[in-house]
């Protein structure tokens, strides 16, 4: 069986291209809410988006390209969310818990409407089934970049902080994914981001 192409065919460059390229996108998104990640297919988003199938395939070779790029912006404009409250928590003339608290609630998207983590894992697992990995790791190491950066300013030795990143990363996540399957209108409430924070503040150390 043919591996699936997961990389775009080429980069929009011209404001038409990149309006086409948003377009399809936002497609993609709405209905992978509407019906399911698995359930629709290039010809559902080409159609919902107004474009021909033609003009999409000049982008994404497949759906799983398809699907890869629209989980990188997300979980790109997430990270960047997170990046800036964890920026305070680095900072050492910040008050520990406002920081923390601040942190946990960009991690859980409190702080934008458009997040659903609900959505960023069916996405994700759909990669994962599609043989994806490779594409996902490099995200991920930007994510445990980003917190070994604040515990090395906080005083955390390199190699020490790298792999603190690491347990902090996927306690939080773990945690949120857990929440997301099972128990996910605790994702909207703000008694959530101040467990969280207690999380971020034990693992911190």
């Amino acid at each position: 069986m043919t591996a699936p192409k997961l990389t775009p065919r080429k980069a929009p460059r011209q404001p038409r291209a990149r309006a086409t390229v948003d377009a399809i996108l936002v497609a993609a998104e709405q209905l992978s809410r509407k019906l399911g990640v698995s359930e629709w297919t290039t010809n559902h988003v080409a159609e919902r988006a107004g474009v021909s199938i033609g003009s999409l395939y000049q982008y994404f070779p497949s759906k799983e390209s398809l699907v890869t790029a629209l989980y990188l912006h997300r979980r790109s404009a997430h990270l960047a969310r997170v990046a800036a409250a964890l920026a305070e928590l680095g900072d050492a003339r910040v008050k520990d818990d406002d920081a923390e608290l601040e942190a946990a609630r960009a991690w859980l998207g409190l702080t934008c409407e458009d997040s659903d983590w609900s959505l960023d894992l069916a996405l994700r697992e759909f990669l994962l089934a599609a043989g994806a990995a490779r594409k996902l790791a490099p995200i991920d190491e930007q994510a445990q970049r980003l917190l070994a950066q604040v515990l090395v300013r906080r005083g955390l030795p390199g190699h020490d902080a790298a792999r603190r990143a690491f347990v902090v990363l996927h306690a939080v996540e773990g945690v949120i994914a857990a929440a997301a399957r099972a128990r996910g209108e605790w994702l909207t409430d703000d008694a959530m981001a101040k467990d969280l924070a207690l999380l971020l503040r034990a693992l911190r150390g």
